[in-house]
């Protein structure tokens, strides 16, 4: 993950999503239909603690990555019945006031790395600006997809929240397009 990522990947723990939104297709008929290609291995190595989760009350989020735009969710978390209507997911609308706490994002990264995710020094060095660079880039996006007000909204946490989300499933998607290519090629 990057820094911005795995700090949006402790505020889904924090606020307890992975008690409703499981992230793992299991290799079952049913559930490959639903949600595509069943869960890996590999998706889910870096993952500490692992997001699993034990049941479903709402949607599968292990491949959400790029699924939805990002304005999607940043309405999502704010009102999830403008968005899905018979959701019934609450409101998060302190995401979109608390500012997100760096003061230990490079202390994370290197927990991280001593648990085996191959973070770089330069990465655990640079960990700030990456953050502000990545959540800046989302908040100019919404802002183009129409977010309104979008002033400080870098430093809220629907926007690392967001960014978690958007990687979510990411690595299997490319993996499977590879593998595709190569079958088409054949």
């Amino acid at each position: 993950y990057t820094p911005l990522q795995l700090e949006g990947r402790d505020i889904y723990i924090r606020e307890g999503c992975y008690n409703c939104h499981s992230q793992m297709v299991r290799p079952f008929r049913d559930e490959a239909v639903r949600y595509g290609e069943y869960s890996k291995a590999g998706e889910f190595v870096y993952d500490h603690p692992f997001q699993f989760g034990s049941k479903r009350t709402g949607p599968d989020l292990h491949r959400v990555g790029g699924k939805y735009p990002n304005y999607w969710h940043y309405r999502h978390m704010l009102e999830p019945q403008s968005t899905t209507p018979n959701s019934i997911m609450p409101q998060y609308p302190w995401l979109y006031k608390n500012d997100l706490n760096t003061n230990l994002t490079g202390s994370k990264l290197l927990a991280m790395k001593k648990l085996g995710v191959p973070y770089s020094d330069d990465e655990i060095s640079n960990a700030l600006e990456a953050l502000k660079l990545e959540a800046s880039q989302i908040v100019s996006d919404l802002k183009a997809q129409g977010a309104g007000n979008t002033s400080g909204l870098e430093q809220k946490e629907i926007v690392a929240l967001i960014a978690y989300l958007q990687r979510l499933g990411t690595d299997i998607k490319g993996e499977i397009k590879a593998q595709l290519k190569v079958e088409q090629e054949k």
